[in-house]
Order: structure tokens, then C-alpha cells, then sequence
């Protein structure tokens, strides 16, 4: 009996930890709304931001016809998924991103003098909507992709789409809480580690087989974003793997995200346990 209500009292603290990240991620959210115009001006911003990123890609076939044997098209719907999961998980997970001023200022000592769960204060403690210009851009790009590809819907790659991006939301996220678990050890966050998060996103906007063979094995077998983005992507697009792995490689994203996603989630926890104030 022990074992049987072992993982149902997991799974109902769990469900608890996930409404309340909801109300204290709707109080932050109606304080931004409080400045509506502020509110709409970051959004644009931020949307207009990545355009221009956007069209700095595009750009490049102007003299080129492929990139690494994918048409534009292509590398839009690329584009698009990893934008798309990068600002939802920017959203979500913008309290770990800033999680360092926490640390600094000796705010965190006060999270945990609270009878509630440290990694979902620190989640819900800066939900940046402003990010969701980056989702509407990556948005744009699938719209663009539609129009320049003919893209082979079934209803398994519509069902596996949301999947695919759940899956990237979970690595990226996963990604920020390494990144503010550092901060236990280094009180700021170390631009070593930022350069496998905004670096990650950025890298995986392009097909990961065209960079070097120890930058493939980094993103594929250590940091997975190549599984929950690149490999689910040639699934979605009905292309061939030039790095020749297996068919079922195409469908692991969710398994990889879940196995990256609990070791992120070991590292904070004995983060925690070893942090010593800072003193201020």
C-alpha cells in the first residue's frame, strides 16, 4: 500500500505546485496589465527584435538557394519551432533567467522562510510576458513557412507538433533552472552558462547537422535540443537525417525533454540544499 501511495501523494503535490505557479503567475501577470501601454510597447519590441533577426536568415538565400540542403522554407519552419518554444519557455521560466538578483539582493533567504515550494516562487517570481513577441514571431514564421513550403500535414505530425514544443519548452526551461542553480556557487550567472541557453536557441535555429561534429554530440547527447527540435523537425517536414540515426530518434523528443528536465531538477534541489546566504 506504502508503494501504491507513494506516487499518488507525487502526483497530488504536484498538482498543488502547478495552481498555485498558476495564482502566483496570474497576480504578476494583472501587475504588468497595470501599464497597459508599457505593457504592448515591451511586446512589439521584443517582436520586432526578432524580425529583424528573422529577416537577417531570409536574407541569406538571397544568394544562397540552401542551407545545408534546406530551402527557406524550411529553415523558416525550423525558425519558427524553435522561436515559438524559446519565448513560452522565457515566459514561464523568466524567474530562473533573473534568478541571480535573487541571490544578490538576499531575497531568496526570504522564499524559503515561506511554507511553499522554492522552484515554484522562483518560477512564478518574473513571468515576462513581454516575450510573448518572440511566440508571435516564431507564429509568423510557420506562416511563412506554409506559404513557401509545401508542408506534408497528417495527422500524426499535427498531433505531434504541440508535442515537439512542449518538449523544447521543457529543455529550455530546464536549461534557465541550471543556469540559476549555478548562482548557489558562483552568486551570478556565469556567461559559460549563458551561452547554452541563448546560445542553445540561437543554434537551433539552424539545421544542426551543418556545425561541427563536437558541437552535434554537445546538443544532441548533452544538452537535447537537437532531439526535441532538429530530429523532430525532419519527422515534420518529411526530410531525410544526413547524420543517418535511427528512424525512431524522430520521436524521442518527449522522453529526452522528461530526462534533461528531472536532472535539472536534482541540480536545483541540491542547490538548495547547500546554499548559504549571502548576508545582505
Amino acid at each position: 500500500m506504502a508503494d501504491i501511495s507513494r506516487p499518488l501523494n507525487r502526483s497530488r503535490d504536484l498538482l498543488n505546485e502547478a495552481g498555485l505557479y498558476r495564482r502566483l503567475a496570474a497576480a504578476h501577470v494583472r501587475g504588468q496589465m497595470q501599464y497597459r501601454g508599457s505593457f504592448w510597447m515591451q511586446i512589439a519590441g521584443n517582436a520586432l527584435i526578432y524580425s529583424l533577426e528573422f529577416a537577417a536568415v531570409l536574407i541569406f538565400f538571397l544568394h544562397f538557394e540552401t542551407l545545408g540542403g534546406w530551402h527557406p522554407g524550411e529553415i523558416a519552419f525550423l525558425y519558427g519551432l524553435s522561436s515559438v518554444s524559446f519565448g513560452i519557455a522565457h515566459i514561464i521560466g523568466g524567474g530562473f533567467a533573473s534568478f541571480s538578483q535573487l541571490i544578490v539582493r538576499g531575497e531568496f533567504d526570504r522564499l524559503l522562510t515561506r511554507p511553499l515550494s522554492s522552484f515554484v516562487q522562483v518560477l512564478a517570481a518574473d513571468v515576462q510576458m513581454r516575450r510573448l513577441g518572440t511566440v508571435l514571431q516564431g507564429i509568423v514564421a510557420f506562416a511563412v513557412a506554409a506559404a513557401l513550403t509545401d508542408l506534408p500535414w497528417t495527422l500524426g505530425r499535427a498531433l505531434y507538433l504541440p508535442v515537439t514544443i512542449a518538449s523544447a519548452v521543457a529543455v529550455f526551461t530546464a536549461l534557465f533552472t541550471l543556469e540559476a542553480t549555478v548562482c548557489f556557487w558562483t552568486t551570478q550567472a556565469t556567461e559559460a552558462v549563458n551561452a547554452f541557453t541563448y546560445g542553445g536557441s540561437h543554434l537551433a535555429l539552424y539545421p544542426i547537422h551543418i556545425f561541427d561534429v563536437w558541437m552535434r554530440r554537445l546538443f544532441f547527447f548533452i544538452i537535447p535540443l537537437g532531439l526535441v527540435i532538429y530530429a523532430p523537425a525532419l519527422y515534420l517536414l518529411d526530410k531525410p537525417d544526413p547524420l543517418s540515426f535511427p528512424a525512431w530518434a524522430r520521436f524521442i523528443a518527449p522522453v529526452a525533454a522528461a530526462i534533461f528536465a528531472a536532472l535539472a531538477g536534482t541540480a536545483w534541489r541540491s542547490g538548495v540544499r547547500h546554499y548559504r546566504s549571502t548576508g545582505t
